[in-house]
């Protein structure tokens, strides 16, 4: 039994890839599974493309024109005229850089939600990998529990065929002993299930060494927005963007057409050429952009509504995260502290059960307490751990 509980501990805490893993390489494991990541590239080439249609010359495409004017439906003379010309969209003054501008705000304002999507995900790859951490630690102590019930119920059997302790202790025992097992799989069921949980988020082939995933308290760059926060700074830009070209982009863009024209008045006459020049002016109306207006208000006024609750919320979570840390570290230090003294505790109630001077019962608690002493104290220090991620975290800083 003893055998098999370090092969089991020996696979869950000490396998890991070749190469040492780090939070950070975690984190980029589980961004590259996303959706988002995986557009990221045809995206930037979408606003690509908008920013050439919309640095070009012609503010659309061309389009060829034919027409054809002839009296076959009346007096049949022969009259005939064609004209066959290229419309060419123009822009208006201030309407390319307009749009230019918007483009490059939704393109910043998209950047900013990536940035966001990424930081939300790291928030998810801390959690689950501080809480595979606390379901593994909580199965070590099971397995050392296992292993020490084990020891107990064997020295017990002995001393009780010896003559030293009634049978009764050789049960209980043994049903402490039975207990110790039954906890030890649930806490391997619970370690199983937060270590599949890693693993499936991430995409990794098994759990990264833990030597590589602590982290440091950082300091939030003061150049930098938050990740939160960005997004709607950059929402409000592209939407006064849109609002700015609703209510001065007020007609559609006017076209030039170039051509020719091919005519004779009758037949057998003679036919004329001549050149053709043509613009088409679309007049301004209320009611082309109204609805463009409406909308661009809205989102501006949403955006606009969301930035100071967005900033009140950040600021209480890093405050919250910060005070947090600070618990957790004075926790870890009594933890670590409680179990010094219990296992001291342990040692001399130890021995002295030996020399037959407390009975089972005492003996039982008193290894109870420790374990309880040695899964408090490690657990405070994973926990330590957690809350400087959750810190750094809320400040916005990445892995």
């Amino acid at each position: 039994m003893r055998i098999a509980t370090f092969i089991t501990l020996a696979l869950l805490l000490l396998a890991q890839p070749v190469g040492a893993q780090t939070l950070r390489l975690a984190t980029d494991a589980a961004w590259e599974r996303q959706p988002a990541a995986r557009a990221l590239a045809a995206r930037q080439e979408e606003f690509a493309a908008r920013r050439d249609a919309a640095d070009s010359f012609l503010a659309a495409p061309p389009a060829a024109t034919l027409s054809n004017r002839n009296d076959q439906l009346n007096r049949q003379t022969g009259q005939s005229e064609w004209e066959a010309g290229i419309a060419l969209p123009l822009w208006l003054p201030g309407y390319q850089s307009r749009t230019l501008a918007l483009i490059e705000s939704e393109q910043e304002a998209y950047a900013a939600l990536v940035e966001q999507a990424r930081w939300k995900l790291a928030g998810e790859v801390r959690e689950a990998w501080w809480q595979s951490q606390l379901a593994a630690n909580e199965q070590a102590i099971a397995a050392r529990r296992v292993d020490a019930a084990h020891q107990l119920a064997a020295d017990v059997d002995r001393r009780v065929r010896a003559g030293d302790l009634p049978r009764m202790d050789a049960n209980q025992a043994r049903a402490t002993e039975a207990a110790t097992e039954a906890g030890l799989a649930e806490a391997e069921a619970r370690a199983h299930r937060a270590q599949r949980g890693f693993l499936a988020l991430t995409g990794l082939a098994a759990m990264p060494a833990t030597s590589g995933m602590a982290e440091a308290v950082q300091k939030a760059s003061p150049e930098k927005l938050h990740p939160a926060i960005a997004p709607l700074e950059k929402a409000i830009a592209a939407a006064r963007s849109r609002l700015q070209i609703a209510t001065r982009n007020v007609r559609e863009l006017p076209e030039l057409t170039l051509g020719m024209r091919r005519e004779r008045a009758m037949d057998n006459a003679q036919w004329d050429n001549s050149t053709l020049i043509a613009i088409r002016i679309p007049l301004a109306t209320d009611v082309r952009n109204r609805p463009k207006i409406a909308a661009a208000n809205a989102d501006l006024i949403e955006a606009e509504s969301l930035l100071p609750y967005e900033q009140s919320r950040l600021e209480a979570e890093r405050d919250a995260t910060a005070r947090e840390l600070e618990r957790a570290r004075e926790s870890r230090q009594r933890a670590e502290s409680r179990q010094q003294l219990a296992a001291e505790m342990r040692r001399e109630y130890n021995h002295a059960f030996k020399l037959g001077n407390i009975d089972l019962p005492q003996r039982l608690r008193i290894e109870s307490e420790a374990f309880d002493a040695e899964l408090a104290a490690a657990r405070a220090r994973i926990e330590a751990a957690r809350a400087i991620s959750r810190y750094n975290q809320a400040i916005g800083v990445l892995p």
